[in-house]
Parts: structure tokens; sequence; C-alpha cells
């Protein structure tokens, strides 16, 4: 059981070590959208542009924090009848090449997303095994995100000024 803890220890470092370095990422990308005062070609002040862009960091981690991580069964109840008619799984074939291709064109994007989504289900394994239940592991898995993250963004705002 000892070398469970020294496990939980090690995922619980890569997470915040992961959001962290995503936060720190994240806020110079936000930095410079604050800065030009441009936001998906909409001229924003910045009193707006702000809590918009870091409103939409915070719903990004949680979305890669609970939602990617939930059992698989959640997402095979919807998809189930979905695959069993013949449009459906010719559509989920070009869905998934065309995912593909978009993966492999902006793969610097999504190994950033791999590395955020591989740490939190690797914490979610633990936690699995130490025996909590499935809702205090996401919020445990979504507190921890959420905090590796705002110390990224609050890193990168110290070094800045």
């Amino acid at each position: 059981m000892l070398w469970l803890t020294k496990t939980l220890w090690l995922s619980l470092s890569i997470l915040g070590i992961a959001y962290g370095t995503f936060g720190w990422i994240y806020a110079s990308w936000a930095d410079h959208f604050i800065n030009q005062g441009k936001l998906f070609y909409w001229i924003l002040e910045k009193n707006i542009i702000t809590p918009l862009i870091y409103g939409l960091g915070i719903c990004w981690v949680l979305l890669i924090a609970l939602a990617f991580t939930t059992p698989i069964a959640l997402m095979t109840v919807s998809l189930g009848r979905w695959i069993k008619s013949d449009f459906g799984a010719f559509m989920s074939i070009i869905l998934g090449a065309m995912t593909f291709a978009l993966v492999v064109q902006w793969l610097d994007l999504f190994s950033q997303f791999f590395v955020l989504l591989a740490s939190a289900l690797l914490v979610r394994l633990d936690l699995k095994t130490i025996g909590l239940k499935t809702w205090i592991s996401s919020l445990i898995i979504g507190c921890l995100c959420l905090l590796g993250f705002g110390s990224g963004i609050l890193a990168y705002s110290v070094y800045q000024s």
C-alpha cells in the first residue's frame, strides 16, 4: 500500500506540472490577445476580453478534466444507436478520418491536449485504485486541474511583472 501512495503523489505531481504548464502557455496566449484587443476578429475592450478569455480557459480545463475522463459507459450509451445504422457507421468513418487529419495537421496543439488528458486519466486511475467513488475523484481532479491552471497563470503574471 505504501507504493500506491507514492505513485499517487507522482501522478498528482504530473497533473499539477502539466496543468501549470498549460496555464503558463494559455496566459501568454491570452496576454497577446488582451494587448492586441481582438478575439476571433472581434474588437473588444480590455475589461470585456479578459474575463472572456480566462472564462474560456476555465471551461476548457474543466471539459478536459471531467468530461473526457468519465467512464466510457457514458459515451457508449449515446453512440450505440448511432453506429448500428449504415449511415451512422459511414458518417463515423468519415468523421474519424477528418479528425485524424486535423490531429496530424495540428499536432502541436493536440499533443498538449493529449498530455493534459493523459495526466488526468492517470490520476483518475490512481484514485480509483485507492477506492474513491467516481464523484469524489471527479471533484478532486477538477479542483487540482483548476489549481494547476491557475498557478500557471499566476506564475506567468508574476514573471511578466
